[in-house]
């Protein structure tokens, strides 16, 4: 059971997949002809090729074949070795999903691929529901089709509370407790690479701020000590947490740390059991990211009423606390702004058609991520600092 927060804009249930081994990034995913643009694409698509007509006006007779919108993978490539592996692939998929294949004998390459890519698309979309998951794919070392796999990471709010390690810090009785969680969350910050919340590009530091504007701009009768406390917690203990586990020498002391830890209660007993999780974590997946398998949804089909992702950012972050009417009103502010957005940017991993196999192809390191992170968040909603 997830302990973090739930997204309420679709109600999802986390599955978890089988963890085996950690896969490596693929070099190259498209959709299967739409345009990739930076952040979003607009409701048009790929113009549609009219089909060749006999008429006496040779002008009009002109067909403008569909460009290739994979250049990085044209460019790349040997245009004989991409031909023949696109076309295999393409025959592979045909079969299987029993469509049937444009003859494009006569077109030119690229456009002969980029013909095929639109014929094949348009197929898709009258023979199958999940269409979209239908990938071109390159490895770095061929290119082919594949089916498209999420991780599903339960519509959670992964947010990750600074304020209660700040407090511990100041405690004599958890003096040995606090160094090691620094420990932990700056393997988070430094190689996970969680958003912080006060880092100027965090999707939760806009949050704050805004909040915090809205706070001040209310009548002096509104406001309240307790709120005003919870906003300067918010920035004062944010960066000082932030300069603390940006510093080198809490993570190279992480296995030092582990290993000599002497749990006294059931608090250093969970967190042990927790931080021994990140270092075994640190240690198979070094200088691994937890976006490492995520492709970003403008690389994908979106259906044209809509056209806002929920990024990693939205929901795995740093935060202040996970306590208190702030966290409560900034959750309200979270939950209302994602029920907008139409799909959610989770990893991502490709299964070939052809059955080729991908070492490592599996979501074990985000199966350990995430529920390792849950139980961090969960270790500060059980215990009370």
């Amino acid at each position: 059971m997830n302990h973090a927060e739930k997204i309420s804009a679709n109600g999802k249930t986390a599955h978890r997949s089988k963890p085996v081994t950690t896969s490596p990034p693929v070099g190259r995913v498209r959709k299967v002809d739409e345009t990739t643009q930076r952040c979003r694409r607009t409701a048009q698509g790929q113009t549609a090729v009219r089909s060749t007509c006999d008429v006496t006006n040779a002008f009009l007779a002109m067909q403008f074949y569909p460009r290739l919108h994979e250049p990085e993978i044209g460019e790349d490539y040997n245009a004989i070795k991409l031909e023949r592996e696109f076309f295999k692939s393409l025959s592979n998929v045909s079969k299987k999903l029993n469509i049937t294949i444009l003859d494009c004998t006569d077109v030119p390459y690229p456009y002969n691929i980029s013909t095929s890519l639109a014929n094949l698309k348009k197929q898709l979309k009258l023979s199958m529901n999940d269409w979209r998951e239908v990938r071109l794919v390159n490895d770095g070392q061929s290119t082919f089709f594949a089916r498209e796999e999420n991780y599903d990471t339960g519509s959670t709010l992964y947010y990750i509370p600074v304020i209660p390690l700040y407090t511990i810090l100041h405690k004599k009785e958890t003096a040995k407790a606090s160094k090691l969680l620094v420990a932990v969350y700056a393997y988070i910050y430094q190689i996970l690479a969680v958003p912080y919340y006060r880092n100027t590009d965090c999707y939760l530091n806009s949050m704050y701020e805004m909040l915090e504007n809205s706070y001040h701009e209310e009548e002096e009768e509104y406001q309240d000590e307790e709120s005003l406390d919870e906003f300067n917690d918010a920035e004062r203990i944010g960066d000082y947490i932030k300069e603390l586990i940006t510093d080198k020498k809490h993570l190279l002391s992480f296995q030092k740390l582990v290993d000599k830890f002497v749990p006294k209660n059931d608090f250093d007993k969970d967190v042990l059991l927790i931080a021994t999780s990140f270092y075994k974590i640190f240690h198979s997946f070094p200088n691994v990211r937890i976006d490492c398998k995520y492709f970003p949804l403008r690389y994908r089909e979106i259906n044209e009423e809509y056209d806002n992702p929920i990024s990693l950012d939205n929901y795995v972050s740093f935060c202040a606390s996970i306590k208190g009417n702030l966290f409560e009103t900034l959750c309200d502010f979270v939950n209302n702004e994602l029920q907008e957005y139409s799909e959610i940017d989770e990893p991502v991993r490709f299964i070939p058609f052809d059955n080729r196999k991908i070492e490592n192809n599996d979501f074990d390191f985000e199966t350990k991520v995430f529920d390792t992170i849950d139980n961090l968040i969960r270790l500060w909603q059980e215990h009370n600092f």
